[in-house]
């Protein structure tokens, strides 16, 4: 019993922390970050710029991604608000339960008890971060593995660093096809104005705010995802350097390791 006392009272922690996160999202399901990509679609509906002068740049209603997905979100904008964002919720809600799908299937509850509060937590503001995380979860080792990371590095440009993990495998094909989605999917947003574009890191900033210890710790675990990429620990270690990576650090950034959890123990008969 001694020796269980511990893991019980991470696992009271961790129930405990989630349900309370869950109460105050489901009370609080304001889809602030959703209102930036309605009005980034409004704009180009309306001819003006994407990315315009700012009174804040850090506010949660700026918009920081590619042309692409504020085009995607057009078509909501002739719906109903109410409409728009009830659609958008379902989304972000099922792309959170299919990203946990795999740690269910392994029974690692504890895991799933981690990070579906944080999946729901970030829905209840409407950032698309739990599709970028049901698409690397599900389809970094599918052979459309390129097209997901390329998606997703469009959207917050550092998860291009999974592709690290082809790199050391020694992929170069799927090195090559991340880069070319990648480059196509962002290529659009150099022909929009950028010079308002909110490049700060901002409070939300960690290790990029001292540049040679940020440089020295994203090259050291570049070295280290490439080492060991072959291993059972690849993903992980390509996941933690795009946390290292992130200049703009926020709880939720912790949910890419979900792709390294997601991924242990798969066999070469999982994919595609």
């Amino acid at each position: 019993m001694i020796r269980r006392l511990p893991r019980l009272l991470v696992t009271a922690l961790i129930v405990g922390i989630g349900i309370s996160q869950l109460v105050f999202t489901l009370s609080d399901w304001h889809l602030s970050d959703a209102g930036a990509y309605w009005d980034a679609a409004w704009r180009l509906r309306n001819d003006e710029l994407l990315f315009p002068a700012l009174a804040d740049p850090e506010a949660s209603e700026v918009y920081r991604y590619s042309s692409w997905f504020a085009w995607a979100w057009v078509p909501l904008t002739y719906l109903p608000r109410g409409v728009a964002n009830f659609a958008w919720s379902a989304i972000l809600l099922a792309a959170s339960a299919a990203a946990l799908v795999p740690l269910a299937r392994q029974r690692a509850w504890l895991a799933v008890a981690f990070f579906a509060p944080i999946l729901v937590g970030i829905s209840g503001i409407g950032n698309v971060h739990p599709l970028i995380v049901a698409a690397l979860v599900l389809g970094v080792e599918r052979r459309s593995g390129p097209l997901w990371i390329g998606l997703a590095a469009s959207l917050k440009a550092f998860p291009l660093l999974f592709a690290v993990t082809y790199l050391g495998r020694r992929q170069w094909g799927r090195v090559a096809a991340t880069l070319a989605i990648t480059a196509a999917l962002v290529a659009p947003t150099l022909l929009h104005d950028l010079s308002h574009y909110p490049a700060g890191a901002g409070a939300a900033g960690i290790l990029v705010a001292w540049p040679p210890l940020y440089v020295l710790a994203v090259a050291a675990g570049i070295l280290i995802s490439v080492r060991v990429a072959a291993s059972g620990i690849g993903w992980l270690a390509s996941a933690t350097t795009v946390a290292l990576a992130l200049p703009r650090f926020f709880v939720y950034d912790v949910s890419y390791l979900m792709v390294a959890f997601a991924r242990s123990g798969a066999k070469e008969a999982d994919r595609d």
